[in-house]
Parts: structure tokens; C-alpha cells; sequence
């Protein structure tokens, strides 16, 4: 973090991949301009992002795996791919009490605008 700050007041962006930190990491992330990568840890028992996700505004986050590794449950254990996104939005949708679809459309429109992406 200490070096993106130094880079963050030139116009760098991003996302924190695989994020998994606590409440003031992500806040410290997200006042530099970055998103923060929800992936399979989200659906972990002990992962702690349920307990931080709450406080955190939906257009700060970007849907993503880290494939091969860290799948959700419930394939924990075995290899991640791109096909289970939709087990992580159904898990942030609950935890922030919104339609699963609300999450896709949010995500979505979030890395769309991170990549500069049209559609």
C-alpha cells in the first residue's frame, strides 16, 4: 500500500487482488482510488470478509477468482475457475441483503469502468 500511495495522486488504479484483509486495510485501499478483489475466500468459514463486506460500499468491490487456487465452497480444495463467480455474488448478495442481480449489475459496472471497457 505504501507504494501504490506514491503513485495513486498520478492517476494509477487497480484492484487489490484476492483481497482478504481487515476493515482498515480496505478503507486505507479504497481512499487511494483502488477496488478490492472479492473472490472464493469470501464463502470461507473463517475467511473474515463476511464481517468487513457490510461496511464496505458495493461500488468499491470487482467479482473475481483466483484460479486455479482458492475456489468456494463448496469446491474448496479443488481447482477454481471463472464458472463459480456466480457462487460469490450469491454470497455477497446475502451478506448485503440486495438481489444477486443487483451484485452482477454492480460488479460488473465496476470493472467495466476500472478496464475502460464499452459495452
Amino acid at each position: 500500500l505504501d507504494v501504490v500511495k506514491k503513485y495513486s495522486s498520478k492517476g494509477l488504479t487497480g484492484v487489490f487482488h484476492c483481497f482478504s484483509g481487515d476493515l482498515e486495510l480496505a478503507n486505507s485501499i479504497l481512499s487511494e482510488g483502488f477496488y478490492l478483489g472479492i473472490g472464493g475466500v469470501l464463502t470461507f468459514k473463517n475467511g473474515g470478509l463476511a464481517e468487513i463486506l457490510p461496511h464496505i460500499p458495493m461500488d468499491a468491490l470487482i467479482l473475481e477468482t483466483d484460479a486455479p487456487y482458492l475456489a468456494p465452497v463448496p469446491y474448496r480444495g479443488k481447482r477454481n475457475e471463472p464458472a463459480y463467480i456466480p457462487i460469490i455474488a450469491k454470497k455477497l448478495a446475502e451478506i448485503k441483503n440486495i438481489p444477486v442481480e443487483e451484485v452482477a449489475e454492480i460488479t460488473s459496472r465496476n470493472t467495466q469502468k476500472l478496464f475502460n471497457l464499452t459495452t
